[in-house]
């Protein structure tokens, strides 16, 4: 396993663009490389500083779905571009999309510590994100692991041992970001497609 993977990379940072030290990602992929898994795509609309924001229930906590709209449609330019330069690189690599837990609960949850304009804000965004996977997914013919899909009763608010996603506070990793144990069941889905 050659693991390059990078908090905060942006769809650029996997092609063309170095974060930091780090070359982009891609040129850890080889014509040997027999098998590719990526997540990436949150930063590139911005998706955590929206939740950020939401959680500090500053004026930044705002929608502008025409913005969205666009953000999302050149996300799904940057993803596809992508997919096909892993392939060029790795003709025979399998290619697994795995999208992110879902952040918004359907239900208030107070971990988050947003309002309901945020939830609406940030719920809007993952939803967003969600279905621009699932467009690339399909076009591109890369096998999909959606953790997004049955986070409904996995989000912030659940018990400590069913909770994928971290809320505003955290003792262990990152607010807003997977919790040990969503990434491992989001190893446990990528897993499953592999084989399944």
């Amino acid at each position: 396993l050659v693991d390059v993977t990078c908090s905060g990379a942006t769809t650029a940072n996997v092609l063309t663009t170095p974060q930091g030290a780090n070359p982009p990602q891609i040129s850890a992929v080889t014509n040997d490389t027999s098998l590719v898994t990526f997540t990436v795509g949150g930063n590139d609309i911005g998706y955590t500083a929206m939740a950020f924001s939401c959680g500090a229930q500053s004026a930044a906590c705002a929608s502008d779905p025409t913005q969205l709209a666009s953000s999302l449609a050149t996300l799904k330019t940057s993803l596809t571009t992508m997919v096909s330069a892993i392939r060029s690189k790795a003709p025979m690599a399998r290619i697994i999309l795995v999208t992110y837990p879902r952040l918004v609960p359907p239900t208030t949850c107070a971990a988050l510590n947003f309002t309901s304009e945020g939830d609406r804000v940030v719920a809007s965004m993952g939803q967003g994100l969600e279905q621009v996977f699932l467009e690339v997914a399909k076009s591109t013919n890369v096998v999909l692991a959606a953790p997004y899909v049955l986070g409904k009763t996995h989000g912030p608010c659940a018990p400590a041992s069913l909770r994928w996603i971290a809320g505003q506070t955290v003792t262990v990793g990152f607010p807003y970001h997977p919790t040990p144990v969503g990434h491992e069941e989001m190893a446990t889905l990528t897993e499953q497609v592999l084989h399944g």
